[in-house]
């Protein structure tokens, strides 16, 4: 993909930033930021990881709190690509039996990312599922930690159903599909910024995870 001169421009300027800051990170120093293709192929937030998130709440009696506790087995690829699963996808309703979770990761800064990334979760029917946005909002600490905040989004379920359609159409994507699609505009980590529940406002977790050593 042929990147447009200002997007140039202002990789070169983040990259050149991120580097003098790398030099000042002790341990971290052995990794840079080196633009390939858009992608910053050296983040120290790249690799796999294994650690566990909590929902916060408002207070411990609030009732709109699920109090979830879960191991996540998370992956940040060179390519931009996010893989990652949890111990919820072992359980039960209303979290689980739950896909693989796929989607996106961007660079924040030379230890920061965003990810967005999508799952889905068996529906109210057979012919229905619901699928969850999430994003992320993390920071890798030391070589081998990294910790974050996590918003959970819901939506509509959406249909699953067979279409009479002939080799030379496409399916037709419902409405319903859009929620997932669509980035957030609003990130919380404090669950009184957002004092609706669900859907209006996400689940808020935070977590903390270890590098996979190779």
């Amino acid at each position: 993909m042929k990147l447009t001169s200002g997007f140039s421009r202002a990789v070169i300027v983040l990259a050149a930033a991120a580097s003098g800051a790398i030099a000042q990170m002790g341990p971290m120093a052995q990794f840079s930021l080196i633009p390939s293709g858009g992608l910053f192929t050296q983040h120290p937030a790249i690799g796999s990881w294994f650690g566990k998130a909590v929902q916060l709440c408002k207070t411990t009696s609030d009732p709109s709190c699920f109090k979830v506790a879960l191991l996540m087995t998370p992956t940040v690829s060179s390519d931009g690509v996010f893989l990652g699963n949890d111990s919820l996808a072992l359980g039960g309703p209303p979290f689980g039996p739950h896909t693989t979770a796929h989607g996106r990761w961007i660079a924040t800064s030379s230890t920061g990312i965003i990810a967005d990334y999508v799952f889905m979760l068996p529906g109210s029917t057979a012919a229905s599922v619901s699928a969850l946005r999430f994003r992320w909002n993390a920071s890798v600490t030391t070589y081998d930690t990294m910790v974050g905040y996590v918003n959970i989004f819901f939506g509509p379920e959406i249909p699953v159903l067979w279409q009479d359609i002939k080799p030379q159409e496409n399916p037709a994507l419902p409405a319903e599909i859009v929620p997932p699609l669509t980035a957030p505009i609003l990130f919380y980590t404090d669950p009184a910024q957002c004092p609706s529940g669900p859907p209006a406002c996400p689940l808020i977790f935070k977590f903390t995870i270890k590098r996979v050593s190779q």
